[in-house]
């Protein structure tokens, strides 16, 4: 017990002893009041303990060799701040530079897979509507082998001889080939020209101040024709071999129109129906095949494939998750800003888990903690109620505050009930220090 809160009691003791001999010669009816104001103006007296506002010990959440420290017993860090690190660390940033690149690398495939899931539809739907062409075709092609039509066959022999008279008329020679009459022009233009120039060579002979440009305009005019002529006769030529594939396209075709309307006038075999049969199927299981696939992405991409792609990005959550997790236990980190107060490392040690090896304070604010109010007193108190402190180092100094918490759990000491009360100071002193000695007073 602080030798103020002696004083305190003391005090109280001689007042009443005081008051109850003034008492003695009153009335009965003074004497039962005047005890009842005492009380009601006694304050509640307890011991407490000065705390700063916040304090911890900090322990790391792994064992191993102290790599490096960042900070100093009586430094200041900030909430979050790194104080120490043990070794690894470098290789799980590695690690962890490593998940974060798979992370991202999952993130882009499941973005471009959503991405293409309207092209991969769209894909899709061309492909059945290809696979119900080709049915058709079948289905049309199984149909014309089964039933043929003699007169569709005789009307292709028919198309297939007119397209060979024609061909053999050389009207294709005509349209794509120069005329006779056009070459026969030409031909009467290069004669024309060589007596021309013959003309103008025999003149330059016997003249001596002719003009020289004369033979030199003749010679040109007639490599021109001559010129002309040969590519006419070029064009003809490929007419001509042109008309000749024709003719022999054309027979071709003839003989297949023949053949063809002789096998339908024969009727159906079996090997025709079975390859116009078995054309069918295929082309039926492609359609099926094809329909299936739209089903997989109409409604947005593979199913099979998305459900990969989110398990991959899961993944990479999980290892990223894993890796800073595990880079964290090699960390020591300030959950608050504060002073270190004590600090309990050196390099190159080995440290255990959980084992506390630093004090964090914050000593922006002060708190006195008192626990030895009994049952009878604590009642007395409530949340928010004023009080007043007084250090035993600082007897002169008067500390103002209000209660912040009182404990629901009771400590029993030395046969009384006792309850923990927390009062935050509004006041503060340079000279205040951690630990120190206060008696409270509680207001009414």
């Amino acid at each position: 017990m602080s030798s103020m809160l002696r004083n305190s009691i003391v005090s109280l003791m001689l007042i009443s002893f005081v008051l109850a001999a003034c008492g003695a010669g009153a009335s009965p009816a003074a004497t039962s009041q005047a005890p009842a104001v005492v009380t009601d103006n006694l304050s509640v007296i307890a011991e407490g303990r000065l705390l700063p506002r916040q304090y911890v010990k900090l322990s790391f959440r792994a064992g191993g060799e102290v790599a490096e420290l960042l900070a100093a017993e009586g430094d200041r860090v900030e909430a979050d701040q790194v104080i120490a690190r043990l070794k690894d660390e470098e290789q799980l940033q590695a690690q962890i530079a490593q998940a974060d690149t798979e992370l991202l690398n999952a993130g882009q495939a499941l973005d471009e897979l959503t991405r293409t899931a309207d092209v991969a539809r769209a894909s899709a739907e061309l492909a059945v509507a290809n696979a119900k062409q080709g049915v058709w075709d079948a289905e049309r092609n199984l149909k014309s082998v089964t039933y043929p039509k003699i007169e569709d066959y005789q009307k292709k022999l028919s198309d297939a001889l007119d397209a060979l008279t024609i061909a053999q008329n050389g009207d294709t020679v005509n349209v794509i080939g120069p005329t006779g009459a056009a070459i026969q022009g030409v031909q009467d233009s290069v004669e024309t020209l060589r007596e021309n120039l013959g003309n103008v060579q025999t003149a330059e002979q016997s003249c001596q101040n002719c003009d020289p440009k004369r033979l030199n305009t003749a010679q040109d005019n007639l490599n021109g024709a001559l010129n002309s002529l040969t590519t006419l006769e070029l064009q003809q030529q490929n007419a001509a071999l042109q008309q000749a594939q024709a003719i022999r396209d054309a027979e071709d075709a003839v003989e297949k129109a023949q053949d063809h309307l002789e096998a339908a006038m024969q009727g159906p075999n079996d090997r025709e129906l079975g390859i116009a049969a078995a054309k069918l199927k295929v082309a039926q299981a492609t359609l099926d095949d094809a329909k299936k696939q739209l089903d997989k992405v109409k409604d947005g991409p593979d199913v099979d494939k998305l459900a990969a792609a989110r398990a991959r990005l899961s993944t990479a959550e999980a290892s990223l998750a894993a890796a800073r997790e595990a880079a964290s236990r090699l960390e020591l980190h300030a959950p608050f800003a504060g002073t270190i107060t004590t600090l309990g490392l050196k390099v190159g040690e080995q440290v255990s888990p959980g084992a506390p090896i630093v004090t964090l304070a914050d000593f922006s604010g002060w708190v006195v903690e008192t626990d030895n109010l009994t049952e009878i007193d604590v009642v007395k108190i409530k949340q928010g109620q004023g009080a007043t402190t007084v250090l035993d180092a600082l007897p002169d100094v008067k500390l103002r505050g209000n209660v912040t918490s009182i404990a629901s759990q009771f400590e029993e000491k030395r046969g009384d009930i006792t309850y923990t009360v927390k009062i935050e100071l509004t006041d503060a002193d340079p000279l205040m220090r951690w630990g120190m000695t206060a008696e409270v007073t509680f207001e009414k």
